[in-house]
């Protein structure tokens, strides 16, 4: 490859790396991955665009420019395999949601979630169904335009269910009976999508949770995220996922592997993981979509007063505290084990 053009060629890839990184709002993160960008593969991109909280089609575009400027990086070879995947993936969920057709589908709005700092993000509004998404727009704004005067609608998001009226509800799964949606969107306050999930249908019907694994789960619904991050043992960091979880709140870092020590908000210190989401008060209780290392940022003032127990925990008692949770850690619900990253 000429010299010019591999000037190019290298100068593309930057720029659309550090847009990239640019999607995390994180200071100290954004920061680290900025100067360091060598500690990133093709697949930390990848994570950092799904997981990002931004429109959908803009992280279409983003991953087509990573992969354009990237298909020659032979460390990542398999990652770029997967473009033509990706597109399909988000370009049938979206055309899927632009041809609904009221004869034969309903989309239904099946409700508005506001977060809370006390029951997570359990106080809903809803469902109201509709038979386009044109109409579906049209209400989410007509909603807006009524209460956002007397709500605060930036801590509240939409989960958009599509269900396809001629599916046999006898093969639903796991709630025999009922239909299933074939596709589910997660949107805030203004109807932005940025979060998608298509259900896929396995022997006689059985629905496949959104297909989660190797490639789509981490990427387009799922908060976590491995990436290399500049936090130590004993920071502590301010949380703020709002609308996808109630905030802001306070962890305590405890190792490399971001697990955390955090108050439950009843003056008891839980232990969690900060990649996974399970690092506040009610984390069990809340449909995370954004992972909290996107939002995290260092704190040095003084904590509020229900999180001052966290800033009295010296670093002798930091692996006590965790081991000792990790040791009850069958008192956590069982649909999401928080130390299932531990034997990866």
């Amino acid at each position: 490859m000429p010299e010019s053009t591999r000037s190019r060629t290298n100068n593309s890839e930057t720029i659309v790396h550090e847009e990239i990184i640019n999607l995390i709002d994180s200071p100290e993160l954004r920061e680290h991955l900025l100067h360091n960008p060598q500690l990133l593969s093709g697949d930390h991109y990848m994570q950092i665009v799904g997981g990002a909280p931004v429109e959908i089609t803009r992280k279409r575009e983003l991953l087509g420019r990573l992969v354009a400027g990237g298909c020659n990086s032979s460390d990542d070879t398999p990652y770029w395999h997967y473009r033509q995947i990706c597109f399909d993936y988000i370009d049938d969920c979206m055309n899927a949601l632009k041809a609904v057709d009221g004869n034969r589908k309903v989309l239904l709005i099946s409700e508005i979630s506001f977060v809370d700092n006390k029951v997570g993000s359990a106080i809903t509004h809803g469902p109201f169904p509709v038979a386009s998404w044109q109409a579906a727009l049209a209400a989410m704004k007509a909603y807006a335009d009524k209460w956002s005067e007397m709500t605060d609608l930036s801590s509240s998001y939409w989960m958009i269910e599509l269900f396809n009226l001629a599916n046999d509800p006898s093969c639903s799964y796991p709630y025999d009976g009922f239909l299933q949606p074939d596709y589910t969107y997660y949107a805030n306050a203004s109807g932005e999508i940025q979060y998608i999930c298509r259900e896929e249908e396995g022997e006689c019907g059985e629905v496949l949770d959104c297909i989660v694994g190797g490639i789509f789960g981490p990427w387009f619904k799922g908060a976590y995220v491995d990436l290399p991050t500049p936090y130590k043992k004993g920071d502590i960091l301010e949380i703020d996922c709002r609308p996808w979880a109630p905030g802001p709140c306070y962890c305590l870092v405890a190792n490399s592997k971001l697990d955390c020590l955090y108050s439950d908000g009843d003056g008891q210190i839980r232990c969690g993981s900060i990649p996974y989401g399970s690092c506040f008060a009610g984390w069990a209780y809340t449909n995370l979509m954004l992972s909290p290392v996107f939002r995290a940022k260092k704190v040095t003032q003084p904590l509020p007063e229900e999180y001052a127990a966290l800033q009295t925990i010296g670093s002798d008692r930091i692996d006590d505290l965790l081991e000792a949770c990790a040791d009850n850690k069958e008192e956590e619900p069982i649909w999401l084990d928080i130390y299932r990253h531990r034997v990866q």
